[in-house]
């Protein structure tokens, strides 16, 4: 079985086992301590879709704090490995 984006899917040929899976829709929240001063958690949720023009991120968060650039780009990156956009 493979599993692959479903932009990549082939309708009409489906791999050797016929059981070829394709993902639409992707979804991970990532949770954190908040502030030292507060008892509630941090989350972000970075979702994905194909909307048939080709696949765009959200990303959605109430509170999320960043100390740098590179912490977003290690969460973006992260989600990359995971949804299979790199494929």
């Amino acid at each position: 079985m493979q599993i692959v984006p479903i932009e990549y899917y082939d309708w009409d040929h489906p791999g050797d086992d016929g059981y070829d899976v394709a993902i639409d829709d992707v979804s991970i929240t990532y949770s954190q301590n908040d502030d030292e001063d507060s008892n509630e958690a941090q989350s972000i949720t970075i979702s994905s879709r194909n909307n048939g023009a080709g696949r765009y991120l959200n990303i959605k968060t109430d509170s999320w704090s960043f100390e740098s650039i590179e912490q977003l780009e290690i969460l973006i990156n992260d989600f990359r490995k995971r949804s299979l956009m790199d494929k």
